[in-house]
This record gives C-alpha cells, sequence and structure tokens, in this order.
C-alpha cells in the first residue's frame, strides 16, 4: 500500500508543480428550469411562475490546470423565497390565501476543462468543461393550503420542508480574459441536471426538477 501511494504521489507530482492554479469568486443569476409537477403544480393554483425564482447565486471554486486542461472544484449558493396567492381562490371576506414557497440549492461541483489557448497567455481565453455534482436543496412551503380533494375545500395551515441531497451532472462553458500573469476576469455559464425525492413530506409528486442554467462572472487569481 505504501508502494502505491509513493507511485501515485511522484506521477502526480509534475502535474502539481508544473500546473496553473487559480481561485475564483463570481455572481451571477441561476434560473430554474422548474420541470416537474410540483412546480407545475404551484404554477397552476398560485400567482406564480418560474420567473420568480431567478435569483442570485455565489459561487466559489478552485483550478489546477496544466497548459490546456485540468481539474476544477466549485460550489454555489442559492436562496429564493418567494410570497405568493392562490390565483382563483380567496378567504370570505375576500381577503387573498397566502403562502411562502422557499427554494434553495448548493450545488459541489466537480469537473474537468478544456482551453483551446494555453492559460499562460494573457487574452481572451474560451474554455468548455463537463463534470458531477452532488447538490444539497431544500423546498419548502408555508401557509394556508386549500383541500381539494374535499368537495367542502377547507383551508388548513400547513408547513412543509423537505430537505435532501441528490447527485447530478453538468456542463460548462465561458471565457477567461486575463488582463496580466496574475489577475482575470471570468464569464461562466453553468447548466446542471439533478433531480430529487420530494417523498415522504410531499406525497404521490414525481421528483422535483433541481436543474437550471447558472451565468456567472467574476474574478480568478492565478498563482
Amino acid at each position: 500500500m505504501r508502494k502505491l501511494a509513493i507511485t501515485i504521489l511522484i506521477l502526480l507530482l509534475p502535474g502539481l508543480v508544473f500546473a496553473t492554479t487559480s481561485i475564483g469568486f463570481m455572481m451571477g443569476q441561476f434560473r430554474p428550469n422548474a420541470n416537474s409537477d410540483i412546480w407545475s403544480v404551484n404554477f397552476d393554483n398560485l400567482i406564480l411562475s418560474a420567473k420568480n425564482f431567478n435569483n442570485t447565486i455565489y459561487y466559489f471554486e478552485w483550478e489546477n490546470i496544466r497548459r490546456r486542461s485540468g481539474l476544477f472544484f466549485g460550489f454555489g449558493s442559492y436562496l429564493t423565497r418567494v410570497n405568493t396567492e392562490y390565483r382563483d381562490w380567496v378567504w370570505g371576506d375576500g381577503s387573498p390565501i397566502e403562502q411562502q414557497i422557499t427554494f434553495k440549492e448548493v450545488p459541489f461541483q466537480i469537473g474537468w476543462r478544456f482551453y483551446p489557448i494555453p492559460v499562460w497567455r494573457k487574452g481572451i481565453l474560451p474554455f468548455v468543461g463537463v463534470g458531477i455534482e452532488y447538490v444539497s436543496w431544500e423546498w419548502r412551503q408555508e401557509g394556508d393550503f386549500i383541500d381539494f380533494s374535499d368537495p367542502g375545500l377547507p383551508i388548513y395551515y400547513g408547513d412543509y420542508r423537505r430537505t435532501s441531497g441528490n447527485f447530478g451532472v453538468f456542463l460548462n462553458g465561458g471565457v477567461v480574459v486575463k488582463f496580466d500573469r496574475r489577475y482575470a476576469l471570468r464569464l461562466s455559464a453553468i447548466y446542471h441536471m439533478a433531480k430529487g425525492n420530494l417523498e415522504p413530506v410531499f406525497l404521490d409528486f414525481e421528483p422535483i426538477d433541481l436543474s437550471g442554467l447558472m451565468l456567472m462572472a467574476g474574478i480568478s487569481i492565478y498563482y
């Protein structure tokens, strides 16, 4: 086992020593796909649309590149709370029947990127990438609900929260604009694909669609 560890270290050492490493911070907008029945049921019943969930995402990454390609690790943070109400139903006094929906994602990503132009150069450097991820997520609905299974349509208070984590995949593309050997502007788009099981909190629903597009810009520092 010790000989195997030493052998792996010897093989990896040249790549680490002669590689370019960077850290970066970006922010932008996450646009959920909202393509599953938990989304569509709420869009039908509440004054709500997918655009209400377009919100800020913050993203940090570490990258290790050897000439034209390399590995990167990144994680993001996205949280949206939307106050809404039933589209076609009100209380007896005409006041709205209200809810608050919370949607949260924290993706942890590892991937591979290819740079057609070596990263040690200045200028505009395009890149493409692919990888896998683990998404920690939460879907919560709190407020007043109508029981459509009861002919009397009773209204009751509820607070339902499902918190979990699931694996997914993603595609990445963008450009790095290098001002000098250390600092660069990074423009990045990440489209990630993942689904999460809503049970046992939300029964009889298919897995929630966690997928969406991240459009981000920020700074990378090379060392």
